[in-house]
């Protein structure tokens, strides 16, 4: 490639540069076919893709900005073999005119021969200079007249042939006007093609695209029509107020036109946060209030408890809890029907771990929407500061029909009650225990490290600095705190 551009002796070169057009033209053959290749990659990918529109835009515009620089380096590397086309052809045959004085550079040309090369081939035609016709360049006059070809600023030659394929290609090559040379007319007929092509490929992608769009949008309103009519069941069956319809409509749109389905069975877990928990503590709240020791407290501690609620499905005739398991959680029931039962080797009871009956009864019991079991857990988890010794279940629980409902862990129960122990103050002094460790004091002592605990595992910058200031005066602090908040004789 070298030895083409630095050795113009002959018209061999210029043979030998026809043969190089066509070296650099094979190598965009494997390259077009790994663009039709990625193409292809792309076309797989649309339906798992939100922004497959502006994607493909993308590739069709990279598509064009590449064609547009390809030509327009061809457009410059044509213009500078034209001209030195027109200096051969020129110098042919003229004695004392030959090309080897003008391309061997070893010696300036004399001044005579470059003014005779200029009149021979002329930019633009003067009658009054020659009346030769002058050497026709064709669409690559525009390269000469505008300097570039002997121009040393590649910034301006890059953006200059940049925009010259860029204008071509948009306008399919209707401007273009060549010369009868062979390579110039196919030049100016690939740009015609290409321009063509493109332009054909963008307007079916714009129709696939217009196409996949109303489907889709044909496809999210059929659906929308389906869970509008399962969601309106669903806020019947668990008596939600409807003007939460239109905030699990939207959801539910939002969700469908992602691609993701919904399942109403399950459609908490389709719903925002803040939704989702305002839908909790409206399924849940009037169903804790059922259990004694909850029955009187305020009512952000029954929105924390709420919010550590997680929605739970048992299938018909399977096991929630079996007897003799720990009892580890709180079950709610929102819709369906529970047996509980003990059997014949447990009808007398079974102690729990921490000294308590996690139930006694020896006949069998009917739960149903709005019911709750494993209510000792609240109790527990005011006389316990560990998840060592879980309260064992005497009873066997075991779903009738479908079930569907919220589970509560023990660990939960345990963390939103020790925030707010001082509210239970007065449940823990009516509670009977038989252990010295386990009295009134002992126990609020026990919830307020733990809510200490927990305060300082969220602020760690904080706990960090005031650690020591923590260590050293904690049982002193703490002394303090439990005498001024227990009620006077209880102690």
């Amino acid at each position: 490639m070298l030895s083409s551009f630095t050795k113009m002796k002959d018209l061999g070169s210029l043979n030998k540069r026809q043969f190089l057009n066509l070296v650099l033209l094979s190598q965009y053959v494997p390259r077009v076919f790994r663009i039709y290749l990625s193409s292809k990659e792309v076309a797989k990918i649309q339906d798992i893709l939100t922004a497959t529109v502006w994607i493909n835009g993308a590739f069709n515009f990279f598509l064009y900005i590449l064609a547009s620089h390809v030509f327009g380096a061809f457009w410059y590397f044509f213009s500078v073999q034209r001209e030195t086309a027109c200096w051969f052809q020129a110098s042919k045959g003229k004695p004392g005119y030959d090309a080897n004085t003008v391309c061997d550079g070893k010696k300036a040309p004399p001044p005579e021969y470059t003014t005779f090369l200029e009149n021979k081939c002329l930019i633009k035609y003067n009658p009054e200079i020659t009346i030769d016709p002058p050497f026709d360049f064709g669409i690559f006059l525009d390269a000469l007249q505008s300097g570039l070809l002997g121009s040393y600023d590649f910034p301006r030659k890059l953006t200059y042939c940049f925009w010259w394929g860029l204008r071509n290609l948009s306008s399919v090559g209707q401007n273009l006007k060549t010369s009868t040379y062979i390579w110039e007319t196919l030049f100016a007929v690939s740009i015609s093609i290409v321009g063509l092509l493109l332009f054909l490929y963008l307007i079916g992608n714009l129709q696939t695209y217009l196409q996949m769009a109303t489907t889709r949008s044909e496809e999210v309103r059929r659906k929308m029509k389906l869970k509008e009519l399962e969601v309106d069941w669903w806020i019947s069956k668990n008596g939600l107020p409807k003007q939460m319809k239109s905030t699990i409509m939207q959801n539910v749109k939002d969700s469908l036109k992602e691609n993701k389905d919904v399942d109403v069975q399950n459609l908490l877990s389709a719903l925002p946060r803040e939704d989702r928990r305002a839908i909790k503590r409206l399924l849940c709240s009037a169903t804790l209030r059922k259990v004694e020791m909850l029955r009187n407290v305020k009512e952000e501690v029954l929105e924390v408890i709420c919010d550590h609620m997680k929605p739970v499905i048992y299938t018909e005739n399977s096991y929630i809890i079996r007897e003799g398991d720990p009892l580890d959680q709180m079950i709610l029931i929102t819709q369906g029907t529970v047996w509980v039962y003990t059997g014949n080797s447990c009808s007398h009871g079974r102690r729990s771990n921490g000294g308590t009956n996690a139930s006694s009864s020896n006949s069998t019991k009917r739960l149903k929407k709005g019911d709750i079991y494993g209510e000792e857990l609240v109790k527990w988890s005011l006389t316990h500061n560990s998840l060592s010794d879980f309260p064992i279940s005497n009873e066997n629980i075991r779903s009738h029909t479908k079930v569907e409902g919220f589970a509560l862990k023990a660990n939960d129960l345990m963390n939103a009650i020790s925030n707010y122990w001082w509210l239970f103050s007065r449940n823990l002094c009516g509670l009977k225990t038989s252990s010295s460790n386990n009295s009134p004091a002992k126990r609020w002592e026990n919830l307020a490290i733990s809510a200490v605990k927990s305060v300082r595992q969220c602020r760690p910058t904080r706990a960090k600095i005031m650690s020591l200031q923590i260590e050293d005066d904690e049982k002193r602090s703490q002394t303090l705190n439990y005498r001024r908040l227990t009620p006077k004789g209880r102690l």
